[in-house]
């Protein structure tokens, strides 16, 4: 299983929020630059980069950034505010491995075949889960539809990878559900796992359904774990 520190983006500053409320917003006073250095310097490969303020405002705010932490050599998983293709291209242009897209998939339903078409497996559907159900644009927006019932729409299109997120848990280090991500694991597919992951259990519990990959944030932040045990965690020793 990977591991994926995050880090979030707002002012050009680190920040987390709680649950994605704007109005819990919690500055770290860190460079980003740096952070992604620190990760890297760690052991880290792979960096989950989000653009809170570019998810506010509809449209990429930290493309600079994105550009400055991929040419350490990590591969970046970044989102937020990725509305339309040529925000998805400029993402890409800037150094993202993948991107991470939700609104655009749920509210254009002709936007998954398009965007695999032109963009490929950079594409990552991000299926943020809230009560059960599928949410979108900032989690503000809810659905009637099951993330397993998404998924199989979205592989239909060619898309393998998808981010997991638990809207509920996310920010609270709480603990990540196992209830949530087992039924969404397959051997066809690969699921990414965010909100909540506070532990070293969560991390194993994670890795033991066969998740691909795991998002931790304010816990390494905030001294739920440190990285040396996050990384040893999801190697397996």
């Amino acid at each position: 299983m990977i591991l994926l520190p995050a880090i979030d983006l707002f002012g050009g500053k680190v920040v987390r929020l709680t649950q994605g409320d704007f109005d819990t917003r919690r500055d770290y006073g860190v460079d980003a630059l740096d952070t992604a250095k620190q990760f890297m310097d760690a052991g880290c490969a792979y960096i989950h980069v989000v653009d809170l303020e570019g998810a506010k405002q509809g449209h990429p705010c930290h493309l600079n950034i994105l550009e400055s932490i991929a040419k350490l050599g990590m591969y970046v998983q970044y989102g937020g505010g990725l509305r339309s293709e040529e925000a998805v291209a400029d993402a890409l242009s800037a150094g993202a491995g993948r991107v991470m897209v939700g609104s655009l998939l749920f509210t254009d339903k002709d936007a998954p075949a398009r965007l695999f078409d032109r963009f490929g497996s950079a594409v990552m559907p991000s299926v943020d889960v809230k009560n059960g159900k599928v949410v979108h644009s900032g989690w503000l927006k809810g659905t009637d539809s099951l993330p397993l019932d998404e998924i199989k729409k979205l592989k239909i299109c060619g898309y393998n990878v998808f981010l997991v997120t638990d809207t509920e848990r996310d920010g609270k280090m709480e603990g990540a559900r196992r209830e949530l991500y087992e039924p969404l694991v397959s051997d066809n597919h690969e699921i990414v796992a965010a909100g909540g992951i506070t532990s070293v259990s969560d991390l194993k519990m994670l890795a033991e359904t066969g998740a691909a990959g795991a998002v931790i944030g304010k816990s390494l932040y905030e001294g739920g774990i440190t990285l040396e045990e996050a990384l040893t965690a999801v190697k397996g020793k």
